[in-house]
């Protein structure tokens, strides 16, 4: 008998398929037809809190497809489970992958330069009567800026690049769901996680050898990078996360965990708050703001440990309250570089 998440992900191959092949009016008719009529939609900034499905499709996805009238939407994780925890409830279903396109025409004030970008996605969607009722997502737009030509944020630590999908190739779960084998890789990366937030700034590799493969990768958000190794996610995260914030916690009670398999998702909306400091943290100047943050989180568990970690933070609503308005300045970084143009 096909439980009620393999049965989620059968849903949602009509929406997937109309997304893979970027045709609008398929788009529209899949996404109103997956989507409930009053169903809670959150994105990243500067989208924030969606009106229902219709919304989303006029004043999300209608936009980026008239500057990307190619765009593909490339799932490379594709998992789904009940949340996880003793009295918890819901039935989620989680997505990661890469946007692929060219940007034919300026979006969000990005401007055009014909040339194809790519930009990961993570969506998590509860499904309730065989409809999704509620969605959070974060879009890596930052990423499509840097493709532009401006970098208006500060100096990241990590490497950026295009985010491969699972290096077993099993991101696309096809397996039936299997309670006992997410249970053991959702506990792994709870333990992992409390683990964690005992260390401070003069003990940043604790949990590392413990939870995490020798050869683990960590790939964050651009603004933040990519990083490899124990030292390389003790050095890029770690220490600046730690430097340059204090009372900062993570809402892991409150959140949202849930498997499928080796994979395991985090979702908080917002995952944490701290407050920014100390030096350090995304190479800004320390601001004393009080600051929310969103994260979509997925990891792989290998052999009892964390191969890899794919980590989504809206990085845009969190430099806005930072005080800093990123389009600003690429849209002053983009008058300086093309005089003439203005972006629309």
């Amino acid at each position: 008998m096909m439980s009620v998440h393999d049965r989620n992900k059968t849903l949602l191959a009509p929406l997937r398929a109309a997304l893979l092949q970027g045709d609008q009016d398929s788009i529209k008719r899949a996404i109103m037809d997956a989507f409930a009529p009053d169903a809670r939609i959150r994105l990243c900034f500067p989208y924030q809190d969606v009106n229902g499905p219709i919304d989303l499709c006029e004043r999300v996805y209608a936009p980026l497809l008239a500057a990307m009238p190619d765009l593909e939407k490339r799932d490379f994780i594709f998992m789904a489970g009940p949340r996880w925890g003793e009295g918890k409830e819901g039935n989620w279903v989680g997505l990661g992958g890469n946007f692929v396109g060219t940007l034919h025409r300026p979006w969000l004030t990005i401007p055009a330069h014909g040339k194809p970008v790519f930009m990961r996605y993570h969506e998590y969607l509860r499904i309730e009567g065989y409809r999704i009722v509620e969605m959070e997502a974060i879009w890596d737009i930052p990423q499509v800026m840097l493709q532009a030509g401006f970098w208006p944020m500060a100096q990241q630590l990590g490497v950026e690049w295009m985010c491969p999908g699972p290096a077993n190739g099993k991101g696309l779960v096809e397996a039936p769901f299997d309670e006992e084998a997410a249970d053991r890789s959702v506990r792994i990366v709870w333990d992992m996680l409390h683990d964690l937030r005992q260390g401070d700034a003069e003990t940043p590799d604790r949990g590392l050898a413990r939870y995490w493969h020798e050869n683990c990768s960590w790939f964050g958000s651009t603004g933040i990078g990519s990083a490899r190794g124990h030292a390389g996610i003790r050095d890029v995260v770690l220490k600046s996360f730690r430097r340059g914030l204090s009372e900062n916690v993570r809402a892991l009670k409150e959140g949202v965990f849930f498997g499928d398999q080796d994979l395991v998702a985090f979702t908080g909306w917002p995952s944490g708050t701290a407050t920014h400091s100390g030096d350090g943290f995304l190479g800004l100047a320390p601001t004393g703001k009080r600051f929310t943050r969103r994260s979509l989180d997925f990891w792989r568990v290998e052999d009892g440990r964390i191969r890899e970690n794919w980590v989504m933070v809206d990085m845009l609503d969190l430099y806005r309250q930072l005080g800093v308005d990123v389009f600003a300045r690429m849209d002053a970084l983009s008058t300086t570089q093309y005089p003439s143009e203005k972006a629309a």
